[in-house]
């Protein structure tokens, strides 16, 4: 035996109505659309607030870079003054430097002559030079007292080799006891333009 088949019957879609089993009053709607708009103004209020204290944070960093700025403009323009006194004390040295050479080349030059007179020398003071006119120019000399120790004849020697050694010399004084002499002598060195 056979059964039966019952032919399947096609809905479609279109003809398939989905109603919500549940429906909102007037009165609800109106509620959750004031819940709805209150949660939005707190969450704006929210975010306005924190925005606020961001800002304030920032001001605050903003005033302490300014501090910071300030005081390193500060500590510049002091390192800034100690540079250019520093450099004004370097340019004074500079300017000394050049005498304090001169100075060297007269001591070296007393010492080679009491080698080639075969007389020791006891002390040398050589002062600062100071200008000297010599005609119509001007010259840096030095004041140089010079103690040498030796025989008598090595000492007279000695005087004669300054005249090699130290063309530009004069001897403004000499004071010669046994073994032991000592001279002033004024030193011309280059021009001063």
């Amino acid at each position: 035996m056979k059964s039966e088949e019952k032919p399947q019957s096609k809905k479609s879609w279109k003809s398939i109505e989905l109603k919500p089993s549940f429906s909102f009053s007037p009165m609800t709607k109106w509620i959750l659309t004031i819940l709805i708009l209150g949660v939005g103004v707190v969450l704006v209020v929210v975010f306005y607030a924190q925005e606020q204290s961001r800002n304030s944070d920032l001001k605050e960093e903003v005033g302490t870079a300014s501090t910071t700025l300030i005081q390193n403009s500060l500590r510049r323009n002091a390192t800034e003054d100690r540079l250019a006194a520093a450099n004004l004390d370097l340019a004074v040295l500079v300017a000394k430097f050049p005498s304090a050479q001169q100075s060297m080349d007269v001591e070296e030059a007393l010492f080679s002559a009491a080698a080639d007179a075969g007389v020791s020398i006891a002390s040398i003071n050589c002062s600062e030079p100071k200008g000297q006119k010599v005609g119509e120019s001007t010259y840096p000399a030095f004041a140089v007292s010079v103690s040498v120790t030796g025989d008598t004849e090595d000492c007279l020697t000695f005087v004669g080799r300054l005249g090699y050694w130290l063309p530009s010399a004069s001897i403004d004084s000499v004071s010669l006891s046994e073994g032991d002499m000592s001279l002033k002598l004024n030193i011309f060195a280059g021009v001063n333009e």
